[in-house]
């Protein structure tokens, strides 16, 4: 059986597929100062996986068939296009830094892995290999088993109920608002002066 030849060209020709890509996984919107918090803990995430190449080992392994990975499974058997899940990383910058090294170690993918992948490397990378790579830098840094980690990971970033709670409304307020003055826009002044009539009292 012949394999196909592994295409370096694949991702550098789809940086623009990578970020529409990335726009269809889930973000959280948090409160500013939440969101702050939380970047500034990842960026050690960040920085184990870029500089000190801390999950290379780990996703080496994963593309050159050594070792299993449940989120490579869940891609095969999947459909063609999976269900987006949460990025974890909430910072573009950290995503794209992220995503860039990750393009490399595509570089190293397995010829059998290749023939698996539907010619979908993009998919591929965001959907196993940047999880993969999170979770393995939680391992790392928390100190926690992968089944720790990856729970963490799925989990995502950390909402207080209350804080969430002020911040739901502030945000529901804001898009009720504009619902009525789109809503008004839409409206004739003719139709807007046979509401305001209708709503007078009549004598």
């Amino acid at each position: 059986m012949d394999f196909p030849k592994v295409n370096y060209s694949d991702l550098e020709d789809s940086e623009e597929e990578i970020s529409v890509a990335l726009k269809r996984h889930c973000k959280r919107i948090l409160p500013d100062r939440m969101r702050a918090a939380w970047d500034r803990a990842n960026q050690k995430l960040v920085d184990f996986i870029m500089k000190r190449k801390g999950a290379d080992p780990h996703l080496l392994d994963i593309v050159k068939g050594r070792k299993e990975s449940r989120w490579l499974e869940s891609f095969l058997n999947s459909q063609r296009y999976m269900i987006p899940i949460e990025t974890y990383l909430e910072d573009d910058d950290q995503l794209d830094v992220v995503v860039s090294h990750l393009r490399e170690i595509y570089k190293h993918v397995d010829k059998k892995v290749l023939a698996l992948m539907r010619d979908d490397p993009v998919s591929f990378l965001l959907d196993v290999l940047l999880p993969e790579a999170i979770i393995c830098s939680i391992t790392a840094l928390d100190g926690l088993e992968y089944k720790e980690a990856e729970a963490k990971y799925l989990q995502g970033p950390p909402v207080h109920s209350r804080e969430k709670e002020l911040f739901d409304k502030k945000i529901l307020k804001k898009i009720r608002k504009r619902s009525a003055e789109r809503y008004k826009a839409k409206l004739s002044p003719c139709a807007q002066q046979g509401i305001g009539e209708k709503s007078q009292p009549h004598h």
